[in-house]
């Protein structure tokens, strides 16, 4: 049992692994609303689609990190002194609306490369509604509210899945119409900021807000390796021109990025924890989670039946069965990385930890745009996978923050039986041939892993 996340301060409040279900339950409409546009948009425009998607979520990710995760920490930090909220509150809230105005920029011109002028105009109104909305999620996490965060996640997958089918399937908007969904979705986000409303002041700058704006920069540096590691391969395949042989990879990868909702989960549940007390044993901890979880999440992937994929995507999209076993690699990596850098930055951590984060994923953004340039699709897919795994190996055992935690993860009492049973599971996995009962190997699987992973789900006599 995982005792960061037993003790952590929203254990009492629904935890990480129900949040993991409620965030797993948007993943898998996202997931369905993606399989949905392979058979309402030509593989062209889903190419669109689906790099418009990664770009968005390049946009989310370094906004939430630039800002909301500071919001978060502090605030969790500042429990009972509203005055020092309303400080923080403040200062996200403005500061995410620069930020946002300038993402949006940087979005619409790189939606431009491949995509059009509408595709362009829909992605720049999300991006601009997440700014509004992303300071009051922050406050929520801070403040412990992962409930609630799970809830307005999977009500904004809910709202986007409906009106962007709407959208593709009734007014035939193709690519413009399936990114609009995202724009209609995030409206409903906005709704924490009018319960933090009462923090909110007009825009001051002094000796707090400047220390608030470095803590988010070191945010950002950090963060933006993970959403540039998560999207490049997305991105690169539809830069290059590859045609309809970009859009199976591309929703291979989308399938892929299936354990980087664990990750999403454990990181916003325990960041508050970690930023009190970020001991070696509470990260080993964190790390074993993801891990246990992630791995058999990857191991389904990497042996989903043909019959089961063929029946997901249509035929055009034939080719995600050559592609899936690297997609999945590389999910379990861009998770594992986004952990990392949580862990680091619940330290605050700069100088060497930054500089190797960036040098790392710079060296993974070239290798991949070359490779891709070089040998195409495949050269996308295996490049990306190796370099994501040195990306993420390399933190995890050159960092001194680090490697404490990495040591009790590799020698701690349950090592040994957490490597045999996840070999055991990809083992059974991949000898089942018959589909029925290899969905059955997988849901007991699944929840062996739930119960291993997360105090909610663990049987008493397992404590």
């Amino acid at each position: 049992m995982t005792d960061t996340l037993r003790g952590s301060s929203v254990r009492g409040r629904g935890g990480a692994g129900w949040l993991l279900v409620a965030t797993t339950s948007a993943g898998a409409i996202n997931y369905g609303y993606a399989l949905a546009m392979t058979h309402g948009l030509a593989p062209a425009e889903f190419a669109a689609f689906a790099a418009g998607q990664a770009l968005l979520l390049v946009r989310t990710t370094i906004s939430s990190a630039a800002v909301s995760w500071v919001l978060a920490r502090e605030v969790g930090r500042a429990a009972g002194d509203l005055e020092r909220q309303a400080v923080v509150t403040s200062f996200a809230f403005w500061s995410n609306i620069v930020l946002g105005a300038g993402l949006t920029v940087l979005l619409v011109a790189g939606v431009m490369l491949f995509g059009s002028a509408g595709d362009a105009v829909i992605l720049a109104a999300a991006s601009l509604v997440l700014s509004l909305g992303s300071t009051g999620m922050g406050h929520l996490q801070g403040t412990g509210r992962i409930t609630a965060i799970a809830g307005l996640l999977t009500l904004e997958a809910v709202v986007k899945a409906v009106a962007g089918a709407g959208l593709v399937f009734g007014a035939h908007w193709q690519s413009a119409g399936a990114l609009g969904g995202f724009a209609v979705g995030s409206l409903v986000l906005l709704a924490p900021v009018l319960a933090s409303r009462r923090l909110l002041r007009r825009p001051t700058w002094g000796p707090a807000e400047k220390d608030l704006l470095l803590a988010a920069v070191r945010q950002v540096r950090l963060q933006a390796n993970v959403a540039v590691t998560s999207a490049a391969d997305t991105v690169v395949v539809a830069v290059l021109g590859l045609g309809s042989a970009a859009a199976p990879y591309q929703a291979a990868s989308a399938l892929g990025r299936v354990p980087l909702f664990v990750s999403n989960a454990v990181s916003t549940a325990t960041f508050a924890a970690l930023s009190r007390d970020g001991s070696a044993r509470r990260k080993a901890d964190a790390l074993r989670t993801y891990l246990l979880v992630a791995a058999v999440m990857a191991a389904v992937l990497i042996t989903l039946p043909a019959p089961i994929r063929r029946l997901l995507l249509p035929d055009t999209f034939a080719a995600v069965d050559r592609w899936l076993p690297y997609a999945a690699v590389l999910g379990l990596a861009v998770g594992l990385l986004n952990l990392v850098v949580t862990l680091l930055q619940a330290d605050d951590a700069r100088g060497k930890a930054v500089r190797t984060l960036t040098g790392t994923t710079v060296a993974y953004l070239v290798v991949v745009g070359l490779s891709g340039a070089a040998y195409g699709v495949a050269g996308v897919a295996v490049s990306a996978t190796v370099a994501a795994l040195t990306v993420v190996l390399l933190p995890l055992l050159a960092l001194p923050a680090l490697r404490p935690a990495v040591r009790l993860l590799l020698t701690g009492r349950r090592s040994a039986r957490d490597a045999g049973v996840l070999a055991l599971v990809t083992v059974a996995l991949a000898v089942v041939d018959d589909p029925v009962a290899w969905l059955g190997v997988a849901a007991v699987s699944g929840a062996g892993a739930l119960a291993m992973a997360f105090p909610e789900f663990t049987p008493r006599r397992w404590r």
